[in-house]
């Protein structure tokens, strides 16, 4: 898939009032279901940013419902559409949420922006936007990265060929969420405008609010012990079997110390890491998969574990590292994930993604005493509010669709080749 993208001819810059209120976009994407990962959230929080400043926004996705319910984006209109049986064996198929796309387009859009590649609503995306001549954007939201197109190789050539060349050739600009994903985006071959606009989260008010009574009363083996917290999908690209070499060969080390593995399993992958536990006796005593939390739960191990580990092979951007941040707490993430703040703004550690270079990162970890890691994470949450604010988000994402609507001076967060 490494070529050069032959770019469709550009749109006509349609006319709008010059100003947020006159804009209206369509965020499109697979699922905002809470289990679907941080798409999900991520998607969700631009959508009601871009309505908090004034745009006229519709979020449109399928409804995976077996993933937990939708995440909810206050202010926008939404489409959400249940896929059949056949449609989630292709890829999100579903001539029902075509239709309700061109229904959307017949009254009026400025620009149509599909978050993800592989599946077919990117196609529906494309396809409304290329026959009313509107600017289509793209965030592959991670799915362009090396790691990603190596994985199912196949499936994803398939998808090429069929249709995934002619939504990324139709693209007027793409969206990357670091300067780490522009980069694949580019290895990937393509060679449209790109905007560099991080994720970004609320803030967290009262991060403490929450008793740790309440997951100790779930999971008795937390007692007493501090907790190293993964949160996120359990799939293969987030390096958990790594994560648990590396803390097999912590157990003198980690002595006080539970890790706490929290999140979704949608392909039934928790299985292979429940025979990596088995076959390590010295971790069933302080490795607890604890499935996906959420609300009072998410709330409290965010607010009483003492550091996130995010052993990831390949990593867009990284959700739950802001969402710790936000909590004060320090952050163990690879370099397979475009976090090197962590080690700019001294609030966390960022290593090789190796067993080796994680276990060096635990240990150096579990030893930094409490006092530094408390000043750490508060280093961590001014981070997140000087810079990974919704309102600065919103304000960058308005400009480039203005850009895109109205032909005006391009974006200072825009990269155009």
């Amino acid at each position: 898939m490494h070529q050069e993208w032959a770019l469709s001819p550009a749109n006509r810059p349609r006319q709008g009032s010059g100003n947020a209120a006159g804009l209206s976009v369509l965020q499109v994407v697979p699922s905002v279901n809470r289990a679907t990962g941080g798409p999900a959230a991520s998607v969700t929080g631009l959508s009601q940013a871009l309505a908090s400043a004034g745009l006229d926004v519709t979020l449109a996705s399928l409804d995976y419902r077996e993933h937990a319910a939708p995440m909810e984006a206050s202010g926008a209109r939404t489409i959400t559409v249940a896929p059949t049986v056949l449609g989630k064996a292709l890829r999100g198929w579903s001539p029902a949420f075509a239709n309700e796309l061109q229904a959307m387009a017949r009254q009026g859009l400025d620009v149509v922006h599909n978050h993800g590649v592989w599946m077919y609503p990117g196609v529906y995306a494309r396809r409304l936007a290329d026959q009313h001549k509107i600017p289509f954007v793209i965030s592959p939201r991670g799915m362009l990265d090396d790691w990603s197109l190596a994985h199912n190789p196949v499936r994803k050539q398939v998808a090429f060929a069929l249709y995934e060349r002619r939504n990324l050739q139709a693209a007027r600009l793409l969206h990357a969420t670091s300067d780490m994903e522009a980069e694949a985006i580019r290895r990937a071959g393509l060679r449209q405008p790109i905007a560099v606009i991080p994720n970004a989260i609320a803030p967290v008010l009262h991060p403490n609010s929450v008793s740790r009574q309440l997951l100790e009363q779930l999971y008795p083996a937390l007692q007493g012990k501090r907790w190293l917290l993964y949160m996120g999908r359990l799939h293969p690209k987030k390096g958990l079997p790594m994560l648990l070499e590396a803390w097999s060969r912590l157990a003198a080390n980690s002595a006080g110390w539970h890790l706490v593995i929290a999140g979704p399993d949608l392909t039934s992958y928790g299985a292979e890491l429940r025979a990596l536990l088995s076959s390590h006796p010295n971790l069933a005593a302080n490795v607890s998969l604890v499935g996906m939390l959420e609300g009072e739960q998410k709330a409290c191990a965010l607010a009483h574990a003492e550091l996130l580990v995010l052993p990831t092979l390949s990593e867009n951007f990284g959700i739950v590292v802001l969402e710790a941040l936000a909590a004060g707490m320090p952050v163990i993430t690879t370099t397979a994930a475009p976090w090197e703040e962590l080690i700019t703004q001294g609030c966390g550690w960022w290593v090789n993604p190796t067993a080796t270079a994680l276990e060096d990162g635990l240990r150096q970890a579990l030893a930094t005493p409490d006092s530094e890691l408390r000043s750490m994470g508060e280093r961590g949450r001014q981070l997140v509010l000087n810079r990974y604010s919704w309102d600065a988000a919103a304000r960058s994402m308005v400009q480039v669709y203005r850009w895109l609507a109205e032909g005006n001076t391009t974006p200072a967060c825009v990269v155009l080749s």
